[in-house]
């Protein structure tokens, strides 16, 4: 094998595939990119065996065929190299060469036929979406993605297609982040998965763009193909949690706040906690807000703000940045936070006219 390409193309590409790369793992060739070429283009492809991504570029092809490199040494390479083409040929015994300039180095490798095959999914009918509407949705949501891997189930973002209708949803057991969009969406369809957050995470970090993206799933897998790029992944096995019954259906109390100053009261609120003790108490009162820290060792904090509110006194506590993930995501100037109790989940969204909400986080208190 062997082809001529511009550095900073290969090194774009490079960067795409190799963060999911894992930086240790029992397979030797999961630290490896495989490199494959026909005609006129390159494909470069990473995998930590759960998910998978590969990008296309174009490059002169001298002589057809396949090779693998690692994919930091490649990364970290390609980076110090100066501008130029850069020629990356397979010589005897597994040695790949890189030529440019006045420069050579040599890179020992693992064959081709090690790397773990991708799937290619021509057997699924893809589900076309458009990229801005489907990064707006995971970045919505995907903060509340859990960590816990006891909670496997939760480790992902849950995609539901239905009746016209595309919704992610996200929960840690604490908060419940949901986003829905209906616009562009195609009619006719059902599709209910877990996609795992890493997945989730690369999907953000490279949708971009106004074209389209293709969705391909069954019952095991997912392929998310756009621009050069093609994402595979399993799916979390495992059943989502009734996120409709999550949220509070009635609720008493309802104020309208303003996101800027809001986001600000918030962001000093934090100042004055920490790890051990990381709440702030929100006081309703008529046509206003007050936001109490108290917190050992460290002091007291004390902020009253306005907002449209006219009811029944309410106490509640909530983790400070619960509120901060909601608000610097969402949409407008105005949000609506509603109570019901000091010990009832508490709901923040955008202030809409519109009778259907799109965008709703639901977070649960702290004992106070």
């Amino acid at each position: 094998m062997k082809i001529v390409i511009p550095r900073n193309d290969l090194l774009d590409a490079v960067n795409k595939v190799k963060t999911v790369v894992s930086a240790k793992s029992a397979l030797p060739i999961l630290s490896h990119i495989l490199l494959d070429c026909q005609e006129s283009a390159v494909r470069l492809s990473a995998t930590d065996l759960k998910v998978s991504i590969e990008c296309t570029v174009d490059c002169t092809v001298e002589e057809p065929g396949s090779l693998t490199v690692s994919a930091q040494r490649l990364a970290a390479i390609l980076s110090e190299l100066p501008q130029g083409d850069i020629a990356l040929s397979l010589g005897d015994n597994n040695v790949v060469t890189l030529e440019s300039a006045r420069i050579q180095t040599k890179l020992f490798s693992m064959s081709p036929e090690e790397f773990p095959p991708i799937r290619a999914f021509d057997d699924v009918e893809p589900i076309i979406l458009e990229q801005i509407l489907l990064k707006k949705l995971f970045s919505k949501t995907s903060f509340a993605i859990s960590s816990d891997q006891a909670r496997y189930n939760l480790t992902g973002l849950l995609f539901e297609l239905k009746g016209g209708k595309l919704n992610t949803v996200a929960t840690d057991g604490r908060r419940m982040s949901m986003c829905s969009e209906t616009d562009g969406i195609p009619e006719g369809i059902d599709v209910k998965v877990i996609i795992p957050g890493k997945m989730i995470v690369e999907l953000e970090r490279l949708l971009s763009g106004e074209e389209e993206v293709k969705v391909q799933v069954d019952e095991t897998q997912a392929a998310f193909t756009f621009d050069s790029i093609r994402l595979v992944t399993a799916l979390i096995e495992g059943t989502f949690p009734n996120y409709e019954m999550v949220i509070p259906k009635k609720h008493d109390k309802e104020a309208l706040l303003e996101v800027a100053p809001f986001v600000d009261a918030v962001r000093r609120t934090r100042t004055m906690t920490n790890e051990k003790f990381n709440s702030v108490r929100f006081h309703l009162s008529n046509g206003a807000l007050t936001l109490k820290v108290v917190t050992p060792e460290v002091g007291e904090y004390h902020e009253d703000m306005p907002v449209e509110y006219d009811g029944d006194e309410v106490e509640i506590a909530f983790n400070p940045d619960f509120i901060l993930d909601v608000l610097r995501r969402t949409d407008g100037d105005k949000v609506v936070l509603q109570l019901k109790d000091s010990m009832s989940p508490g709901v923040l969204k955008p202030y809409t006219e519109a009778p259907v909400d799109g965008y709703v986080n639901v977070i649960m208190p702290i004992r106070i």
